[in-house]
């Protein structure tokens, strides 16, 4: 088998990809023949080195993954050779209240991820994934896809015929458009060039705010609603956007906090929030529970994640640089199989 690994320390200078034996199969463990990857956000920040102490080099990177199980533990009743799975973001959060170890439990780091071609799972920590999507579609559902129905769903479900407002064109905002679309909502989304906001409209967004053309655009999320302001915000931006987010919702609307691309600190001016009633509510992924939840609803309405480009397993490195760039429209993949694509 083959893995890419940071070896002696994080940047793709260190990432490199190596041959390695054949992993054993415990007595509750299966073994996956991996067949795609999937990057978030996420993995560009490992990559840098930029998630502390606990997240450490030797670590094989990315946590969303699909594979094949190949063989399977004596004990293993739930999953035959042959199932096509996905393992779940947390490995040790099965359903319920998070874990209070939350953080140890994550593929990608500090966990080993699946940027390889096998690897062994304990089958309580796989999820079923709907067999009409592909490979590169289903590594769209462990992070991203968890985190988009997540929000929508906590700390109560979005309901039909209210307004969201999603920021940018990254994974997690573009399922969450498709879901909250499904659910019958009214999708407002936000993003910076005027190609991708074409895009978004024809995925089915009822409106879209172009950043580069205006800067407080929570003027027009309220002229869109008639000074009411959305019902909730999927807040993806982080520092710069959060206040700008509090403006946008309406008075007892809520606030999911699931992204700090641009910044990690930021100010709040409390009036706002304590005068309007409004919740802010962290989301981080999910639990397998929420994963299974995710996968029958996309099985009911055939949701389809979108794709933006996949990269041959000996092209990885590249596919950080895709994601870094920002231009890719979809999720970025890899194929674990490095003779699967020719």
């Amino acid at each position: 088998m083959q893995s890419w690994s940071f070896k002696e320390g994080f940047g793709l200078d260190n990432l490199v990809k190596t041959d390695e034996v054949m992993p054993e199969v415990g007595p509750r463990d299966v073994l996956l023949e991996m067949h795609a990857a999937s990057l978030n956000y996420r993995d560009l920040v490992v990559m840098q080195g930029g998630h502390g102490r606990t997240v450490a080099p030797p670590l094989v990177p990315l946590s969303d993954g699909v594979g094949k199980i190949i063989a399977t533990g004596r004990q293993v009743a739930d999953f035959a050779v042959g199932d096509r799975v996905c393992p779940a973001f947390y490995q040790h959060w099965y359903g319920g209240a998070p874990p209070a170890n939350l953080d140890k439990g994550r593929l990608g780091g500090p966990l080993d991820g699946v940027l390889a071609t096998h690897r062994v799972f304990a089958a309580e920590t796989l999820v079923r994934i709907p067999e009409y999507l592909s490979d590169a579609e289903a590594t769209a559902l462990p992070c991203a896809g968890v985190t988009a129905w997540s929000a929508l769903n906590e700390p109560t479900s979005l309901r039909s015929g209210e307004t969201v407002l999603v920021q940018g064109t990254g994974g997690v905002a573009l399922m969450a458009l498709q879901l909250a679309k499904a659910m019958g909502a009214r999708v407002i989304m936000t993003t910076s060039t005027p190609a991708k906001a074409k895009q978004l409209r024809e995925l089915g967004a009822d409106d879209v705010i172009d950043r580069s053309k205006v800067s407080n655009w929570h003027h027009l999320v309220q002229e869109m609603t008639e000074g009411r302001g959305v019902d909730r915000v999927l807040e993806l931006g982080g520092a710069t956007t959060l206040n700008t987010s509090v403006k946008s919702v309406k008075t007892g609307g809520t606030v999911l906090l699931i992204g700090n691309v641009t910044g990690n600190v930021a100010e709040l001016f409390l009036p706002l929030l304590l005068s309007r009633r409004i919740t802010l509510h962290a989301v981080s992924v999910g639990s397998q529970e929420t994963f299974r939840s995710l996968c029958k609803v996309l099985q009911f309405h055939r949701i389809r994640p979108v794709i933006g480009k996949l990269f041959d397993f000996d092209d990885a490195l590249l596919a950080f640089g895709a994601l870094e760039s920002g231009e890719v429209f979809g999720k970025v993949c890899v194929s674990c199989q490095p003779d699967r694509n020719k």
